[in-house]
């Protein structure tokens, strides 16, 4: 109470005397990044979290729409929730690290550690460079009842069973495979003989100030805290897109963390935290693929432009979408989750914007771009060759089984999966493309974090 009246009595004398309080202005970055977040919760239904980061400290930060619905509970920037692939960036740091502690070396024969596994030739290298032609989940389905749990040494003593053939597309030599990285957190596990979540939490998590951030146990009843479930906004109402209760398997995806943690876990790499400056270089500077783009995935499972001193990578899986976007340059980090199937054509839109923001930019102008819906059937119709200012040629094209790819340059070719009905995705390019106009004088729209440009069809 003696303070209080002691600051009422300044503020008076203040005012006795003529003069006024300086009042602080509108923060630009707030301003901004509000704006942000208020056109892509109005265009594209976003519920999730974000935070903008600068030299640790939190700069912005803002939470949007609900968690859970039915009851409902409302999203937090400490709201803990499904990371999807942003768990291949821990997962490659922890081997990187295993390599230089001389624990672990990647041209290790993966059989070597996982006896059992099916393919003499392959090496660590390949699981998390995604050279192996590995199966998705859903070849497994038939070997588990639903609901069952199916951890990575489940999936593998099937894999031994069954003896896939690799599965990579004719002239592809890099194939996302998630399969691949649950299995080299799996030889982490062997090498070190600790679980991989505490791993993550000894390394990680707890040293980085990481606290909501956890592996997710295999059932739903054992969740350490409320869950946030994953929907989608379909047919005038919001329906579960969830994750799968049993999935045990961890190392590709299956990290939770709110997105003040994937800030830390950003800022860790922008400040050279995370493992030694040497370490951190070289995992940076090795791309897992020739993309014929001016920037590649890297060793350490981060999307990096070729000063490698802007990186991002993505999580999205069902309902879930993530995204880290780190800057060491200007120590920037944006960090967002959100459990709302966010629609594709704004994943690289939304980074971009919030990058922006937070580093003083005006934002870019509304995209023009408005992608075509294009059924499998017709995707052939729209293969040909294609130029794009800065990039040259294009070669987009089909293969008789109805699969779809793309080569920049002289870079290697990249398939491409459907993200939605108008967009087709590049995984290892973190691309996505999609047409306008008719086939015969398409426009091919590009877009990525560090990329938006409209290339012409050739004739």
């Amino acid at each position: 109470m003696a303070r209080h009246l002691r600051s009422l009595c300044g503020a008076m004398f203040a005012v006795a005397a003529g003069l006024t309080a300086a009042q602080p202005g509108p923060d630009p970055v707030a301003q901004r990044a509000t704006q942000v977040m208020q056109d892509i919760a109005r265009d594209a239904r976003f519920n999730g979290a974000v935070v903008l980061m600068r030299d640790g400290q939190v700069v912005f930060e803002q939470a949007v729409g609900l968690a859970q619905r039915d009851p409902d509970r409302a999203y937090t920037v400490d709201t803990p929730s499904d990371g999807g692939s942003l768990a291949k960036t821990l997962t490659a740091a922890l081997l990187h690290e295993l390599v230089a502690e001389g624990r672990l070396n990647l041209n290790d024969r993966v059989a070597r550690h996982l006896p059992g596994y099916p393919y003499p030739s392959h090496t660590v290298r390949d699981l998390v460079s995604h050279r192996t032609g590995l199966p998705d989940y859903d070849f497994f389905d038939a070997d588990f009842k639903p609901g069952q749990v199916r951890d990575t040494k489940d999936l593998l003593a099937v894999l031994a069973r069954r003896k896939p053939p690799p599965g990579l597309a004719p002239g592809v030599k890099v194939e996302y495979a998630n399969l691949g990285f649950d299995l080299a957190a799996l030889v982490a596990e062997r090498v070190t003989g600790q679980r991989l979540d505490t791993l993550f939490h000894e390394r990680y998590f707890k040293p980085l100030g990481m606290a909501g951030a956890f592996a997710r146990p295999a059932r739903f009843a054992d969740w350490p805290v409320p869950r946030t479930p994953g929907y989608r906004f379909k047919a005038g109402a919001w329906q579960l897109f969830d994750a799968f209760d049993g999935e045990g398997s961890v190392g590709a995806s299956n990290v939770h963390a709110s997105a003040r943690d994937w800030a830390r876990w950003g800022h860790a790499f922008a400040s050279a935290q995370v493992m030694a400056s040497g370490s951190l270089a070289a995992g940076l500077r090795e791309p897992m693929l020739d993309s014929g783009l001016a920037y590649q995935l890297t060793r350490l499972s981060w999307y990096c432009d070729a000063s490698r001193q802007r990186c991002h990578y993505t999580g999205s899986y069902n309902g879930y979408f993530a995204q880290v976007y780190w800057d060491s340059l200007r120590r920037e980090v944006v960090a967002y989750v959100s459990n709302s199937s966010l629609p594709p054509w704004h994943w690289a839109r939304l980074t971009r914007d919030l990058a922006d923001a937070l580093a003083g930019r005006d934002a870019a102008p509304p995209d023009p771009a408005q992608p075509k819906v294009i059924a499998a059937k017709d995707r052939p119709r729209y293969a040909g060759r294609y130029t794009a200012p800065g990039l040259g040629e294009l070669v987009v094209s089909s293969s008789s089984d109805g699969r779809s790819f793309v080569r920049v340059g002289q870079g290697e070719r990249a398939s491409l999966y459907p993200a939605s009905s108008s967009v087709l995705y590049a995984p290892t390019l973190d691309l996505a493309l999609a047409f306008s106009g008719p086939p015969e004088a398409a426009t091919l729209h590009l877009r990525s974090v560090f990329l938006s440009v409209d290339a012409r069809r050739a004739p």
